[in-house]
């Protein structure tokens, strides 16, 4: 025995009503136990942790589209200032040939002049022009990478939905299941004295949720211990208003019922 030399004694009008408060008690675990397993399958929802990988990969993506935004934003701006050197230079030669064509020119030097500037003008425009292409050979992978990770948020939005929904119904489900354990405890609970259950409850709380376990075939089944023969002796001898506790795990010992005989 855990708890001192000698056994505890329950307080109770008779042995039977002691022994039924014993009974009660391992009902009570299995109970307990029953809604300690909820608990843990409703913390523990495939669904839940596959809707966790899906928020790091959305995590993920939201960093690589920031880093290529941030890439694609220079080169962005770089396009468009050769943009508007080209429209510049494309003003500029439709503006003197329109002048050419309606006499402008005073002389034949400043007709040549002119005629030079346009020249100069189409040839720095070639290199703007081809400077811009090389800026979109560059651009086009970049929004070909855009796409692709819109598309890939898109469906990640698709299946954490249809995940929610699914995590609703099983959260549903099992909040059930333990609203029914809650309701058959509470008889259960109040068929133990309550010095009992409060014990019965600190033990639970120490021992990873088994707070009382059947003696078993002389073995303690919550713990798997064989008692000794005199211990095993005395709980034979002893009245059925007893508790018995096990010598390794400490937990509260429930024996098999007596014949009547």
């Amino acid at each position: 025995m855990a708890k001192g030399d000698h056994p505890a004694t329950l307080v109770s009008g008779d042995e039977t009503g002691a022994s039924d408060a014993l009974e009660a008690l391992l009902a009570l675990q299995d109970e307990d136990l029953a809604a300690d397993q909820f608990r843990h399958r409703r913390e523990r929802l495939p669904e839940r942790a596959r809707l966790a990988a899906l928020q790091h990969s959305l995590a993920e993506l939201g960093h690589k589209e920031a880093q290529l935004a941030r890439e694609r934003d220079r080169f962005l701006a770089q396009q468009n200032e050769l943009e508007t050197e080209i429209n510049a230079a494309s003003a500029r030669i439709a503006a003197i040939e329109s002048a050419l064509r309606a006499g402008g020119a005073a002389s034949y030097r400043d007709q040549t002049a002119m005629a030079s500037e346009v020249e100069a003008l189409t040839n720095r425009r070639h290199q703007l022009e081809d400077q811009e292409l090389e800026v979109m050979e560059v651009l086009e992978p970049m929004n070909a990478e855009a796409a692709r990770i819109e598309a890939a948020r898109a469906t990640i939005n698709g299946e954490a939905a249809e995940l929610r929904v699914a995590l609703n119904h099983a959260e549903a489900d099992l909040d059930d299941a333990l609203s029914n354990a809650r309701a058959r405890r509470a008889p259960l609970a109040s068929a133990v004295p309550p010095a009992l259950l409060a014990e019965y409850e600190s033990l639970r709380a120490r021992l990873g949720g088994i707070g009382a376990a059947r003696l078993v075939r002389g073995g303690c089944a919550g713990c798997n211990l064989s008692l000794p023969a005199t211990e095993l002796d005395r709980i034979r001898r002893a009245s059925d208003a007893s508790i018995f506790y096990c010598e390794q795990c400490g937990r509260i010992l429930v024996p098999e019922r007596r014949s009547d005989s």
